[in-house]
């Protein structure tokens, strides 16, 4: 059994981009796609052409998935053009061909690199907009707030770490006439 295996799935969250959700972010969906595609450039290989094709499972790929499948499907997705020219035309693979698709496949990654940081981006971005979006667990005597790992963090602390705001301490007038009454306000020195 695989160590993955037994690691629930968290499902996506409501307002997670489409593509993050139900067949999109299934790898055997994203691989029967590439497939797809392959066909398809297939017959698109006499127009000689940047296969346009390829763009987007590839970026289906870098997007839901880590570097590791991304890679592997950029280059067995270039790897389709010299595949077909050695099945369909019985001669040597042409040089020119041979630098397209190490073109296609820099540029393939390229491409997927730009869109796993986009995607991790927008992932922590909604995380961040989520923890400081919905209800908050305050304690009503300290105003400690209950973080995601169940501890009890002062308020300044959860919101310097969660929204990158910065406190200064202050007292406003209630509360400096209720526990200073005495020297609230200042007497003035006439």
């Amino acid at each position: 059994m695989n160590v993955t295996d037994t690691i629930p799935k968290i499902p996506p969250p409501p307002d997670a981009p489409v593509f993050e959700r139900g067949l999109w972010s299934r790898t055997w969906f994203m691989v029967l796609l590439c497939l797809v595609f392959v066909v398809l450039d297939w017959n698109l290989v006499p127009l000689h052409i940047f296969p346009f094709v390829f763009i987007f499972p590839v970026m289906l790929v870098a997007w839901n998935r880590g570097v590791g499948l991304v890679a592997l499907c950029a280059g067995m997705l270039s790897l389709t053009r010299i595949l077909h020219q050695m099945v369909f035309s019985h001669g040597p693979v042409p040089f020119n061909e041979l630098a397209d698709t190490f073109i296609c496949f820099f540029v393939l990654e390229l491409l997927a690199l730009l869109t796993l940081l986009l995607g991790r981006q927008s992932r922590r971005l909604r995380q961040r907009v989520h923890a400081l979006e919905g209800l908050l667990p305050i304690c009503s005597f300290c105003k400690s707030i209950r973080n995601e790992r169940e501890e009890w963090v002062q308020l300044e602390d959860f919101m310097a770490r969660h929204s990158g705001a910065v406190f200064s301490h202050g007292l406003c007038p209630v509360c400096a006439k209720k526990h200073y009454g005495d020297y609230y306000p200042p007497k003035k020195q006439g």
